[in-house]
């Protein structure tokens, strides 16, 4: 995976350090924020790439994410570079507002604060490096149908608010972006890979298009978490209720005492289900687990209460049949909801 040359991201994290003192004679040109560098030439190529620092929270009722992130963007303004030394620019760090910039607006934005103080500098040549770490949440689309054992895709989504494809147009570079390896959230590992796609952005009400680009990650929800708090804890719950299957019909209260343990056992467990899974409006593979559980534990209550009363009429050959059929029939229909939930 690549990184950000450590040549450019060191100056860029010291910048956030401290506010760099102003070069002497950093006096920006009037006119240069009203117009493009080539406004009637190619479209102004601008450079993006995002250094990942750190994922520490992904939350899937709110469907958004919390990142720490560098944005970064190259593009080259000559106006800037000066066509002597005191008309120069170079080596002036200036706020973005007192150049022309492409105005890049991130769309799924719910809460991200900017870091550096002064994420503006000029290059040799007019080239202009704008870089600034952001930090907070994000919002991103989920489709959670595959809860606990899905994967999703955190997008990162800038616009060139203002302009037309024409006039911006977003390209990448691998030698700019990357990632930390060491990231903070715990329930979810992040794919290796990136993906990148530049691709217009449609306007409806106004019928005009916007330069995108989307930045993609994949990360994979860690299963072990939901095998062992919900999985292993409601499959007990699930065998405990089919001790009735075993215990003499006529002997009601024992029949009894099993199977509402059980229920009471289950609806308790489904309060603390609530902290867990995701609330949203479709069915997931865990809300398929946690329904046919439920019914498969009222059915083992119900065969108690209906072996019960044939014995009470003295048709006590007949509820055992049913009991050892019982035995058989409700571990496999189990299997059959393990396999609905998490196989099909």
């Amino acid at each position: 995976m690549r990184v950000v040359t450590i040549l450019f991201v060191l100056p860029l994290l010291s910048m956030a350090a401290v506010e760099a003192a102003a070069v002497e004679g950093c006096v920006v040109p009037a006119g240069v924020t009203a117009t493009r560098p080539d406004p009637d030439g190619v479209p102004t190529r601008v450079t993006v790439g995002v250094y990942l620092i750190d994922l520490r929270k992904l939350n899937d009722s709110e469907q958004s994410f919390e990142a720490d992130f560098i944005l970064i963007l190259i593009w080259k303004d000559p106006r800037l570079g000066g066509l002597d030394a005191e008309s120069s620019l170079v080596g002036c760090e200036v706020e973005l507002a007192d150049i022309w910039d492409p105005h890049a607006v991130i769309l799924n934005d719910r809460n991200l604060v900017g870091q550096f103080e002064a994420p503006v500098r000029i290059e040799e040549d007019g080239v202009v490096h704008y870089a600034q770490r952001f930090q907070g949440e994000l919002t991103t689309p989920l489709d959670l149908r595959d809860y606990p054992f899905d994967s999703q895709e955190l997008r990162l989504e800038l616009v060139a608010a203002g302009f037309s494809p024409e006039e911006v147009e977003f390209v990448t570079s691998p030698e700019v972006g990357g990632r930390s390896e060491n990231l903070t959230i715990a329930d979810w590992s992040v794919g290796g890979e990136r993906d990148i796609v530049t691709e217009p952005l449609f306007l409806a009400p106004q019928k005009r298009y916007l330069p995108r680009i989307v930045y993609r990650i994949t990360v994979i929800r860690n299963r072990g978490y939901f095998v062992i708090k919900v999985l292993i804890p409601l499959s007990l719950i699930v065998c405990m209720s089919w001790a009735v299957f075993w215990i003499n019909p006529r002997y009601l209260p024992a029949q009894v005492g099993v199977s509402t343990s059980a229920v009471l056992t289950l609806i308790a467990f489904q309060f603390s289900l609530g902290y867990l899974l995701p609330r949203v409006s479709y069915l997931t593979r865990a809300d398929r687990f946690v329904m046919g559980s439920a019914v498969l534990v009222f059915l083992a209550f119900g065969e108690a209460l209906l072996t019960a009363s044939l014995a009470d009429r003295d048709k006590d050959e007949l509820a055992h049949r049913i009991d050892a059929r019982s035995r058989f029939i409700f571990p496999l229909a189990f299997v059959v909801v393990v396999f609905v939930s998490f196989v099909i």
